[in-house]
């Protein structure tokens, strides 16, 4: 009886199962890196806000109610994508990021990002008052003026 030239089936299975675990930990690796994406975005999106905040409180001594008069004003000092628009208060979805602006009164507001989906969009949230203090968390609860500073 003659040998024929090939690949048992052992030895295929050991091959499909190390590709399997290869792409599994590359998978594991991309969403790792839209995870950080998304936060820096998130985080640079916040100080983008609180800047165009304290600009418009320089020039009308109050912060705007709703935060869409920042797009609406000529001329604006954010985008739409950013003020979630006209009467807004923020934009729903960016980035993976849900943004919320509250103005308490005339020189006081904060603005929060949080993750659409916490742990596969971002996990940090994020944090800005008037004091221009980037705070975050990452346990899941809404960042406050106590919570720690982004360093």
């Amino acid at each position: 009886m003659r040998t024929r030239p090939g690949f048992t089936i052992v030895e295929i299975l050991v091959v499909v199962a190390l590709v399997m675990l290869l792409a599994q930990l590359g998978a594991i690796n991309i969403l790792r890196n839209r995870i950080t994406g998304n936060e820096t975005v998130a985080l640079a999106d916040v100080r983008q806000v609180a800047v165009a905040l304290q600009m418009y409180h320089s020039v009308n001594n109050a912060y705007p109610d709703p935060l869409g008069l920042l797009s609406d004003a000529m001329p604006a000092y954010l985008t739409d994508s950013l003020t979630g628009g006209s009467g807004q208060n923020g934009n729903p979805n960016l980035h993976g990021y849900a943004y919320t602006y509250t103005r308490e009164d005339n020189f006081n507001y904060t603005v929060i990002a949080r993750p659409t989906t916490q742990g596969a969009t971002g996990v940090r949230r994020f944090f800005v008052d008037e004091t221009g203090a980037l705070r975050y968390t990452s346990d899941g609860t809404d960042p406050t003026a106590s919570s720690p500073l982004i360093q």
